[in-house]
């Protein structure tokens, strides 16, 4: 073995990721930020076929999974038990939207507990080697926890890893799941998985800046879009508006602030709501009734931040937005910035129900 480094590419999408001495091309390829096919990643399952064109292959390990004489005929192999012993070119099935993905039921463990705020825990939960998570950034799961109603949380880690999952939970006064969460979990308790779910995804064609809109614990899909933007090198300037209701809410702004210092193209902007947080006049639609009651702290900073980017970015024609808040001030955000010209194709929005 040497240290070289090789290029994979990928046939018909013509994409290539570097692959690293000693790793699969299995992990490089999800390093890179590919969605390949993939579920066990110890050769027994062989979702991660793909097929040699040409290049040099060099087996890491042995599998468990039988090929027939014709697929070896034509070269067929798996991604997670193969790395690459020359530049490649390689067959392969990519994953290009949700619906490729199956739903899953796996039985996860918990791994790590981690207090990120005093009332945000970080959940890590971790599958089996055989059964790993396909998913793709800002989807969610369904957790079961004996004795509890099942909870939606979206994953707030990236896809590049689906046997280490992240979940950020908040804790709410009466809400059983977090309250088990807070003063029950222990490592190594079972948590029965279903997913993934939704539509909130990256649309990995388009190349126009993107801005992200995250509502407090909801920037945990927020956070799993932007480390997958950043796995793939995406080019275009990225702007994260993260707001939450009180002052020292960001639970992860160090981890904001180095992706700012690290990144040419990424700017962070934490936003606090508060009495004293103006809130910018919305035109009321049929669509979009005025709120019931007087807008809480965070709502009216999510209003802001909406505000902040059309200030921010006066020509919204040529943006993506990706957002997620209180169904109610959702709607009048959206009203906010396709006001100002945001296409309404180019604003993705995932609903809050199920951060908690």
């Amino acid at each position: 073995m040497n240290g070289q480094t090789y290029r994979a590419c990928l046939a018909p999408s013509g994409r290539c990721f570097p692959v690293q001495a000693g790793e699969s091309l299995l992990e490089a390829g999800l390093r890179a930020g590919f969605n390949l096919p993939y579920r066990c990643t110890n050769g027994t399952c062989g979702v991660c076929r793909a097929r040699l064109r040409s290049g040099r292959l060099r087996r890491l390990a042995p599998h468990e999974y039988r090929f027939t004489a014709r697929e070896k005929a034509a070269g067929e192999f798996l991604l997670c038990r193969n790395t690459a012993d020359s530049d490649l070119e390689l067959e392969v099935v990519e994953i290009r939207g949700v619906e490729d993905i199956p739903v899953q039921r796996i039985e996860t463990r918990v791994s790590r507990l981690h207090r990120l705020r005093e009332d945000v825990m970080e959940v890590q939960l971790r599958t089996p080697r055989s059964r790993t998570l396909q998913f793709l950034a800002g989807q969610y799961v369904t957790l079961r926890i004996p004795g509890l109603q099942p909870r939606n949380k979206s994953v707030a880690s990236c896809p590049c890893n689906g046997m280490i999952l992240q979940f950020h939970v908040h804790r709410v006064a009466g809400d059983p799941f977090s309250e088990h969460v807070f003063e029950r979990m222990r490592p190594h308790d079972p948590v029965a998985l279903e997913g993934p779910h939704g539509n909130f995804v990256l649309d990995e064609a388009a190349h126009r800046p993107l801005v992200f809109l995250a509502y407090e614990t909801g920037f945990a899909p927020i956070k799993s879009l932007i480390e997958h933007a950043i796995s793939l090198e995406l080019a275009q300037p990225m702007t994260l508006y993260w707001v939450v209701g009180e002052a020292g809410g960001h639970y992860l702004d160090n981890q904001c602030r180095a992706w700012e210092d690290a990144l040419d193209n990424f700017r962070y902007v934490p936003l606090v709501g508060g009495a004293g947080v103006p809130v910018p006049p919305v035109a009321e639609t049929a669509g979009c009734p005025p709120p019931p009651e007087p807008l809480r702290p965070q709502e009216q900073g999510l209003l802001f931040a909406a505000a902040r980017a059309v200030a921010e970015q006066p020509d919204l024609s040529g943006v993506d937005v990706y957002a997620n808040g209180p169904p109610g001030v959702m709607c009048q955000a959206r009203t906010l910035l396709q006001g100002h010209g945001l296409p309404a194709e180019r604003l993705f929005v995932d609903p809050l129900r199920h951060f908690i």
